[in-house]
């Protein structure tokens, strides 16, 4: 519990790591070679996508360079030697073994919650249950006998074929040659809309609460493919369509955006109504969906890219809807209706799904209303998604009557309507109406954690320090009356002080936020990163204990500057120190992937009296070296796999045949030694 109370964003300290750093510096050398090698030639490719570039320009082009590279590597490499000692563990030993011990136990699952950032403990057979019941609705789902990713592989070729006109060949490079991997599937409990979650919830200030499994508890189906057969094609089909979205008149970009389009006073008798979308991604047709992309390439086709036909966008997303396999607890599945909430089109997809029956809603409400009330729809009626938000000036028959349109606009698609006089949430946002006053105020679910980041969480210092400043200025901008601003800023700093931030920073970054003027806060403009390409960026993984790359880089960058040529190409002030986050307890606790067979992981013998690794084999679930430290297993891996035909689906194995000898079924290396076989890939159709 005491590791679980710091939340899933905490990021323990992690040990000295030498191997990632030399691979950072590595690739930072790289780019300044091409650098060199390309002297900021312009690039003059079309293309939007690609495969990234291996290409590593030679050694000896500019020897000041080449000593530069030299001196900044020989500092990876003395890591161990530079290791700053002052640092400390922000986690103790025995929550170090408490997060081994979570993330091994295979009879719970840890989810984050849907919304709230709270988290959950679920018993694994009924983590299991919940998500088999809703993988057993034939209206959405299929359950396959095999996997069936390499068909899919072989469409998308197909289209890269067949529209070659359309693509350039770093684009179909990059959307067909690429490791893929079967896509899984996991559920986020829904916990803000299970009443007995917040019936438990009443009136307690307690770190948990224990429910022994809420019947009233549903999970939101996601399906994780971040390297699925499909995650390519569907990024592409992404860049092209979401310019279309801003076309859309009711599209809301977030709540800050909301705020704009937030009257400071209405008439007396205005209700305020939100409509909400059942189950949007997975009740969305396929025949619908092509159909209202179809309409609004129509309508904005010089909004895409020229070089992309409608049959080809069409064409692509169709592979993307119709083959989204995924895998749960080994056995295959294909979403039949709907789209996954997973792939990166989605959001898109939907926006564009309900712009479309937006204009429908629009001709309907001309004809039963009157064209005045209609083009009123046309420029109140405002959406994020699937939440729906209009402040309604008509009679509640009306709004029955607007209901009915709304639920008839397609047989799959229905909302739920909820309304009030006096205040009503959308999105993060309470808007409360004072007579003909229009306010706002923060909104926080019954369920929601406030569990924002500790602040001895392993993160760079700036961003921690930057949190409340960030937290304090988004109160600001949407809470604008002085004592309610002032009681959620109070609020805030009690969130903060219970995450361990120092008082000091907090009060500092309150009265920042506080001076800045109301309608800077509101500006809808943002400023968008500019493209500069003569920006360096070296990104290391955040480690304290590791040595400060950028301050080696400064060190021997007067190196750089005996060179006339680098002098002009490279400036310190465009290498941009940038740092990726260590796993935190989110990636350490939480699986995408579930099995409820436990996969232990071991190296064993094949027993094939022929195998000439076996004899040489050390076997067990962990391997120790030399010097004492002991490094468990990551798969399942076995010397030998004998005849692949006769072998059960989905068993691990892997196969070792003789480069030699390749069409001998029982061939192998006979020098793989013990420390080989440790890094050999796992898989049915791997040879090595």
């Amino acid at each position: 519990m005491k590791i679980l109370e710091k939340g899933l964003k905490f990021t323990p300290t992690p040990k000295q790591d030498n191997v990632d750093l030399i691979k950072d510096t590595e690739e930072f050398c790289r780019k300044l070679r091409l650098r060199e090698y390309f002297q900021n030639e312009e690039n003059i490719d079309e293309s939007l996508v690609r495969n990234k570039s291996n290409f590593k320009p030679p050694p000896n082009r500019d020897k000041h360079l080449d000593e530069f590279i030299k001196c900044l590597q020989s500092s990876a490499r003395n890591n161990d030697f530079c290791m700053n000692t002052r640092i400390k563990d922000n986690i103790n030993r025995l929550e170090r073994e408490a997060i081994k011990s979570l993330a091994s136990d295979n009879s719970i699952v840890i989810k984050e919650a849907d919304k709230g950032g709270a988290i959950v403990i679920m018993d694994m057979d009924h983590y299991r249950e919940m998500v088999l019941d809703q993988l057993m609705d034939t209206n959405f789902y299929k359950e396959l006998v095999s996997n069936e990713d390499s068909k899919t592989i072989c469409k998308i070729k197909k289209l890269t074929s067949k529209f070659a006109d359309n693509l350039t060949v770093k684009e179909v490079d990059y959307l067909t040659n690429f490791e893929n991997k079967s896509s899984n599937f996991y559920g986020l409990p829904k916990i803000h809309k299970s009443k007995e979650i917040q019936d438990g919830l009443e009136g307690k200030n307690a770190l948990y609460i224990k429910l022994p499994r809420p019947t009233d508890l549903k999970l939101r189906p996601i399906v994780a493919g971040p390297a699925c057969p499909t995650h390519r094609i569907s990024n592409l089909l992404d860049i092209l369509l979401k310019p279309l979205c801003q076309l859309v008149p009711s599209y809301v970009r977030d709540d800050m955006d909301f705020l704009g389009h937030i009257p400071d006073t209405v008439e007396i008798n205005t209700e305020m109504v939100s409509f909400d979308v059942t189950s949007l991604y997975t009740n969305i047709p396929h025949t619908l969906g092509l159909e209202a992309i179809a309409f609004w390439i129509d309508k904005y086709r010089s909004e895409i890219n020229e070089r992309f036909s409608q049959d080809f966008i069409l064409e692509g997303l169709k592979i993307v809807l119709e083959n989204n396999h995924f895998v749960f607890d080994s056995r295959n599945f294909l979403q039949i209706k709907g789209t996954a909430m997973g792939t990166k089109v989605a959001p898109t997809y939907a926006t564009l799904v309900l712009g479309f029956l937006e204009e429908k809603l629009i001709s309907e409400t001309d004809r039963r209303f009157g064209n005045q009330f209609a083009q009123y729809i046309r420029f109140n009626w405002k959406r994020y998604l699937d939440d729906c938000f209009i402040f309604w000036n008509r009679s509640n028959e009306d709004l029955q009557e607007f209901h009915s349109i709304l639920n008839n606009l397609h047989p799959s698609i229905k909302f739920t309507v909820e309304k009030s006089g006096l205040e009503l949430p959308f999105l993060d946002i309470l808007i409360i109406k004072e007579g003909r006053k229009i306010i706002t105020d923060l909104y926080y679910k019954k369920t929601d954690s406030h569990q924002y980041l500790v602040f001895n969480s392993c993160h760079p210092s700036h961003v921690k320090r930057n949190i409340p400043f960030n937290m304090a200025r988004r109160v600001c901008t949407i809470v604008i009356d002085e004592t309610r601003r002032n009681s959620r800023l109070q609020e805030l700093k009690t969130f903060l002080l219970r995450q361990k931030y120092p008082n000091d920073l907090i009060d500092v970054a309150i009265e920042r936020a506080k001076s800045i003027p109301t309608t800077d806060l509101r500006s809808s403009t943002r400023a968008g990163a500019q493209e500069n390409n003569k920006e360096i960026p070296l990104v290391v993984t955040h480690n304290p204990r590791n040595l400060n790359m950028y301050n080696s880089v400064k060190q021997c960058f007067p190196i750089l500057q005996q060179s006339q040529n680098l002098k002009e190409l490279i400036d310190l002030k465009n290498v941009i120190y940038s740092r990726r986050q260590p796993p935190n307890l989110k990636k350490l606790l939480t699986r995408a992937k579930f099995s409820s067979n436990e996969d232990i992981r071991t190296v064993a013998k094949c027993m094939d009296p022929l195998c000439g690794t076996c004899p040489y084999l050390k076997t067990g679930e962990t391997f120790t070296f030399k010097c004492g430290y002991e490094k468990s297993l990551q798969d399942k891996q076995i010397s030998n796999s004998t005849n692949w035909s006769e072998r059960e689906n989905n068993e691990p194995g892997v196969r070792l045949q003789n480069q030699n000898d390749s069409n001998n079924e029982h061939s192998h290396f006979l020098d793989y030694g013990p420390y080989d076989i440790l890094n050999l890939k796992v898989g049915k159709d791997f040879e090595a």
